[in-house]
This record gives C-alpha cells, structure tokens and sequence, in this order.
C-alpha cells in the first residue's frame, strides 16, 4: 500500500505541476498588463547595408573550356541597388580574381565596356598580377584592383567582362581532363568618415 510519505511525496509533485502550468498560462498575459510605449528620438550608428554582387566560383573543365581563336566570355557586376533600393551608406570595395595555373591561359578584364572595342581598356595588368605558391604547392595567380566607391545618393553598378583566351595551339594531351579554378571576389566595406 501507499505509504504517508509517498502520498505527501506525489502531492507536492502534483502541487509543484499544476503550480507550474498555472505560471505558463498566466506568465504572458502577466507581462502584457505591464507594458509601457514611449517614443523618442535616437542617433544610431546602425545602417542598412545593401550591396548586391555576383559572387562565382567557376571550374572551368577542358570539355567546356576548349582550345580556341574565340574567347570564353564571363560577365558579372557589383552594385549599391536591388529592386529600385540603394544603400543607405557608402561603400568602397576591391576586387580581387584569383585563378589557379593549371592550364596557360590568358586572361582580360573589362569594366563597362564592350570588350570587342578596339578602344576598351584592359584592367589587368603586370603591375595588378601576383603569382604565389601555397601551402600545398599549389600555384595561385591573383589580379587586385584598386577600391571602387559606390556612393549612397546615387544608384550604380559596375558591369565587368572577364575574357579567357585558350589559344588553339593548346590542343596537347597534357592537359586533357585539368581543372582551371577561376574565382571572383568582392570585399567590401562601408566607408566610415
């Protein structure tokens, strides 16, 4: 049979419980009979930060990337805008395209401009181009441009063309099935006066 000590044992658990629930129940209503609304003014240094870039990572195959007179053209653009909102603050940011050199290719880049004009202006150059090992022996090849400045009052985007060339003299063996890595990077910050 049940002892004294159970029975008292199982009423405080019972008590504790419904104790318990009752506090759930009646816990948020509580809070909402104690609410108090102000309003004010506050400078806050919170900004909202829109800044729309495509960001690609690209493995470029021998089967997709073939040895060829025509270039292989990739475009992607960086912007203060997305659906007819701007950025509350100004930005700058740099750009950065780092490939592997796992096949010799040649690279051009074009910032809003046809890259089949006989005028447009190539961005890289030898002073922008760094060729570095890592730590897997692996080789890198970087090309940095210098900070772009996307101001708030204005939209803006800047369109870019990447052009590869793979030149037709290429067409060895050695480098059937490599991998070229090809990578696109946007670091940007908000520019704090």
């Amino acid at each position: 049979m049940f002892s004294k000590k159970n029975i008292l044992l199982i009423s405080k658990i019972n008590l504790f419980l419904i104790a318990f629930f009752i506090t759930l129940v009646l816990f948020p209503n509580t809070l909402s009979k104690y609410q108090t609304i102000s309003t004010g003014n506050v400078n806050s240094n919170i900004a909202f930060y829109l800044f729309k870039t495509d960001y690609q990572v690209e493995r470029i195959k021998l089967a997709d990337l073939e040895p060829s007179n025509i270039p292989h053209v990739y475009t992607f653009s960086v912007s203060n805008s997305n659906n007819n909102r701007v950025s509350d603050v100004d930005i700058e940011y740099i750009l950065k395209i780092v490939t592997t050199t796992n096949l010799p290719l040649r690279y051009k880049l074009y910032k809003n401009e046809n890259y089949q004009s006989n005028d447009a202006t190539n961005l890289i150059t030898s002073s922008n181009t760094t060729i570095a090992k890592d730590n897997d022996d692996t080789y890198f090849q970087t090309f940095e441009f210098g900070k772009e400045t996307l101001l708030y009052t204005t939209p803006k985007t800047n369109n870019y063309t990447l052009v590869i060339y793979f030149d037709e003299t290429n067409k060895e063996a050695k480098y059937q099935d490599t991998i070229e890595s090809v990578r696109i990077i946007v670091d940007s910050r908000q520019i704090i006066d």
